[in-house]
């Protein structure tokens, strides 16, 4: 059950609102009464909320929270509750009907005398759906299992045509007719290894066929040299016995200054900047780039021209080149070779960055591991390997064209033998036998089943008995006349759609029209909950635009939906778990209001109103209205009390007349003239009053009794004063032209 609002943030007229204290949880009944634009809807909204599990779109920044007998609801977990919730609002008209003769959805309802047939449809259905899926699955099954042979036959004829190299055609077709041949098992059409590659190299080699030779490929491999060398240098250092440290420490810059002495030999002057040559500096320089350093460097330039030149390339070979029966052989050797090539390459360009570096920085010795000879090693194995297919190549000749013919056949025999084999095809057939045979039997079944249903269907259709259950309820609320709802077929099933006696679609309808179908619109759809007992339920003012009868009608309507007796002496209860309603009419409140639960026990009474030009309140229900039987009589309390205040600027109380003068300007003056039809409020006021002070009453009344206008309130002070005018004329009118009614209402409302 809901508890309470306990907040509600950014929710149109409820900006921020927390209940006032005091404020009573909510009953099993809960009733809450309010003028137009009070806030009701809004509220209706926030609780439908919990039906939909989605934020209202045009209310996407709301936030709140509803204290339940499962724990807070709020925006962050409402989509995860698990309460059942129905609304009936301005909202649920818009989503569920289409006024302009459109089509809705039927409501699945079943009558007492139909409920048996309906199981029994629902159970053959069931049995029907198990036995067409069943007949669906084995001819799904067989027919996978032909694709899947198919697939595997032009799979494996493709790779017989690739594997032996024919040149005729060879497919599915050709398959068949060798498995034919091997399925009559005159001999063992399995080939051996050494027997299956003979015959392929003969299906492979042509007569017209003369390749030359392919010589060896042979290279020179020094890197072992090469790597020794490198080790002796790149761990020495040069004489440093008149070295300078600084030029030691800063390898670039020594490099530079190298550089520059040998641009300065003979020269007194620096190139840089102008000034002398110190003699002394530059012997100092010139014994720190000592003899043995320049050998050391030349010798480091040396091995690394070497190193460059050892790198190794071997020219490719293009597979076409060789004989058909060598060409797998030769890819896989040659690709071993380029690898190994690289891997050999790669250890040189290592080297020759560590010599690089070493003569960077000549003093700098080199952490440098020689090479270990695998990367040799591996070359010479891969050259080998690929020189021998060239031998092989080279010893080929084309002396077997005789037996090429009867090769090819063995080999076709010995692959259709191979899938023969592989696919099981004795088990295949029997398997699409017995496929077959279950197929046959759950159609029949189904078949069966179908005739049965459309039997049972021909006794019970559910959007039938929808429709009728709805028709009921706007009859007993418009009269044998009103529109009707009917069953239409259409291409997504049986739908609803509104007509008028005659059979066409019903347009223009009147509001009262609108309201009494939406109402037994929703009414049947609750039929729809299987567990009632466990609904929450809120209406948001189902009387709107009807009569003083229709509210009478609703009002029995609602108290035999939602409320029982379940013994003659227990107190009565609501079928669902627990329902609210909401309005703006007084009368149909009251009426609301006598149906039991009553008392603080079992239902709850609540007012909302504003308090403010766009805020508005939920709060228990005065005291002083429990008294009032009528709207009229509250209406005139509200009325009487504001004339004979002290006070007449509390915004609050101002909030409330507009409504509550027109309300009972429009009730008063249809007691003294009751032609409503004919004769409108404005034209009864005057009738009543008399043209100017109608005008004066009515004015003021007409401009701030609206919600698109309930603002003005704010704007306007100088109309605001009118509004006390206005109930003085009303009031004064009262005295003078009807002291005895303005009695008797004093008196009903003490």
């Amino acid at each position: 059950m809901l508890k309470g609002f306990q907040r509600i943030k950014g929710l149109g007229v409820f900006a921020d609102y927390t209940p006032p204290a005091g404020t009573a949880e909510f009953g099993v009944k809960n009733l809450i009464y309010g003028w137009n634009y009070s806030g009701k809807t809004t509220l209706s909204r926030l609780v439908a909320m919990l039906e939909s599990k989605a934020l209202n779109p045009e209310l996407p920044q709301c936030t709140f929270t509803i204290s339940t007998d499962a724990g807070n609801v709020t925006e962050a977990n409402f989509k995860s509750t698990s309460h059942v919730v129905r609304v009936f609002n301005s909202d649920f008209i818009a989503d569920n009907l289409n006024f302009a003769g459109s089509h809705f959805k039927p409501i699945l309802l079943l009558g007492s005398e139909s409920e048996a047939a309906q199981k029994e449809i629902e159970r053959c259905e069931a049995m029907h759906k198990r036995a067409a899926d069943g007949a669906a699955e084995q001819s799904k099954e067989a027919a996978a299992a032909t694709k899947a042979l198919s697939a595997a036959k032009t799979a494996t004829s493709a790779t017989i045509k690739k594997t032996i190299g024919l040149v005729a055609a060879f497919g599915s077709t050709q398959l068949d007719a060798e498995l034919r041949i091997v399925g009559l098992g005159l001999k063992d059409y399995a080939l051996g290894a050494d027997a299956f590659d003979a015959d392929i190299k003969l299906a492979h080699a042509s007569a017209k066929e003369s390749l030359p030779a392919i010589p060896a490929v042979e290279v020179k491999m020094s890197l072992a040299d090469l790597s020794k060398r490198a080790s002796t240098l790149l761990t020495k250092k040069p004489d440093l016995a008149n070295t300078i440290a600084h030029l030691v420490d800063n390898p670039p810059l020594e490099t530079w200054v190298q550089t520059g002495l040998n641009l300065h030999q003979g020269k007194t002057a620096c190139e840089f900047c102008g000034g002398d040559l110190a003699a002394e500096r530059f012997k100092a320089l010139s014994e720190h780039f000592s003899k043995d350093l320049e050998d050391h460097k030349r010798a480091l330039e040396q091995l690394v021209k070497d190193v460059a030149v050892a790198k190794l390339t071997v020219a490719e070979r293009k597979e076409v080149e060789l004989n058909a029966q060598f060409r797998e052989q030769f890819v896989k050797a040659n690709a071993d070779v380029q690898q190994t090539i690289g891997i050999y390459n790669a250890e040189l360009e290592a080297l020759s960055a560590n010599l690089d570096s070493k003569l960077a920085a000549p003093f700098v010795v080199i952490d440098y591991n020689a090479s270990d000879g695998k990367a040799t090693e591996a070359l010479e194995a891969a050259l080998a390997a690929l020189n021998a297919v060239f031998k092989s190549h080279n010893e080929v000749k084309d002396n077997f064209p005789a037996e090429k013919e009867a090769a090819i056949s063995r080999l076709k025999q010995h692959f259709a033998h191979e899938f023969m084999v592989a696919q099981d095809l004795d088990r295949f057939q029997d398997d699409q036998a017995r496929r077959e045979r279950r197929r046959l039997r759950y159609e029949s079944c189904a078949a069966k089943l179908r005739t049965e249903i459309d039997r049972l269907k021909a006794v019970i259709s559910q959007a039938q008995l929808g429709r009728e259950e709805i028709n009921k309820r706007i009859e007993s609320l418009l009269g044998g006349e009103s529109v009707q709802i009917a069953v239409v077929p259409t291409p997504e099933g049986e739908r609803f759609q509104l007509v008028r006696r005659d059979g066409k679609p019903a347009r223009h309808l009147s509001e009262g029209e609108k309201t009494a179908i939406a109402f037994s619109f929703f009414l049947t759809k609750l039929r729809e909950i299987k567990e009632f007992d466990k609904a929450i339920v809120y209406i948001d003012d189902p009387i709107s635009s009807l009569d003083s009868n229709h509210i009478f009608q609703v009002a029995a309507i609602i108290k035999e939906t939602f409320f029982y007796q379940p013994a003659p002496n227990a107190p009565w209860t609501t079928r669902c778990k627990q329902v609210f309603f909401s309005t703006h009419n007084f009368e149909f409140f009251s009426l609301l209001r006598e149906l039991k639960p009553e008392g603080k026990a079992g239902a709850a009474l609540y007012l909302v109103k504003r308090v403010g030009p766009k805020t508005s309140a939920l709060s228990n229900m005065p005291e002083s209205m429990h008294r009032y039987d009528s709207e009229y009589h509250f209406l005139f309390h509200v009325l009487d009390d504001f004339h004979k205040s002290a006070d007449k600027t509390d915004l609050k109380v101002l909030m409330l007349l507009p409504n509550a003068v027109r309300r009972f300007v429009e009730l008063y003056t249809y007691s003294k003239y009751p032609d409503r039809r004919m004769s409108p409020v404005d034209t009864r006021a005057e009738r009543v009053f008399g043209g100017e002070k109608a005008k004066r009453i009515l004015k003021t009344l007409h401009y701030f009794s609206h919600a698109n206008n309930i603002e003005r309130m704010s704007e306007n002070n100088d109309l605001m004063c009118d509004i006390e005018a206005a109930v003085g004329d009303l009031m004064d009118h009262l005295q003078s032209s009807d002291p005895e009614h303005l009695a008797a209402l004093r008196a009903a409302v003490l």
